[in-house]
């Protein structure tokens, strides 16, 4: 027999869930009892993304996979749309979807620095535009944000990264001023010593991926605009 566990019953959209710490964020929400979307960029992404729905399935779970451009209006609809048609409403936003220039400030341009602050601060910004009516609707939701930990640290090649990850902090502190009297939390999780390409097993996580949890749990009801730091 299946235990309920902690989050049996929610339903978790995770952007950036074809492979790494999206795909161990996911498999975790779904041992807990939640059924998934999935949500990916690229269409060669596509066979992974089919893999951590595999891995959600395996655990009696539902696992919907989605392509989409979350940084674009159209593509953010789209993941909502697929949540409500699948699950006919949305628990948990896990905001992990970005994308991390590595870029000497001597040849940073305005393009490539509002490009980066598009890709990382644009995505978070619309699903929350998105889903938060949602959560509204029934006074209860968890948003769970990935921030990297240039924004506490920074790092050199990263001045575009770097504010891009401060940009998400600033943004889930001050939204959680706008939730009134709903059980809705927002809060981040900057994982420490990610590796570059960010796309390790799902092993490599086993000590991040417990963050992730509890904040999108009943359990974290008093946690507000607060950034937990594990390691892994």
């Amino acid at each position: 027999m299946q235990r309920a566990g902690r989050l049996a019953n929610r339903t978790a959209v995770v952007t950036g869930a074809a492979s790494g710490l999206g795909r161990a964020v996911a498999v975790a929400l779904a041992q807990e009892g939640a059924n998934v979307v999935l949500h990916h960029l690229l269409p060669d992404e596509q066979a992974a993304a089919t893999e951590t729905a595999r891995q959600v399935q395996a655990l009696g779970r539902t696992g919907i996979v989605v392509q989409a451009d979350i940084t674009q209006p159209a593509g953010a609809y789209t993941v909502a749309e697929a949540a409500i048609a699948a699950f006919d409403h949305v628990d948990i936003l896990v905001n992990n979807a970005g994308f991390r220039l590595k870029q000497p400030f001597d040849g940073m341009t305005l393009e490539l620095f509002e490009a980066t602050m598009a890709a990382n601060m644009g995505g978070t910004f619309l699903m929350v535009r998105h889903l938060l009516p949602l959560m509204r609707a029934r006074s209860y939701g968890r948003i769970v944000t990935t921030v990297d930990s240039t924004a506490m640290e920074g790092a050199r090649g990263m001045t575009a990264y770097g504010a891009a990850a401060s940009a998400l902090l600033g943004f889930t502190r001050s939204l959680v001023h706008e939730f009134g009297d709903n059980d809705i939390t927002a809060n981040c999780v900057c994982p420490g010593h990610l590796p570059p390409d960010a796309d390790g097993e799902e092993e490599d996580w086993a000590g991040i991926t417990p963050a992730y949890v509890f904040l999108a749990s009943d359990d974290a009801y008093a946690m507000i605009g607060q950034t937990l730091r594990p390691s892994p």
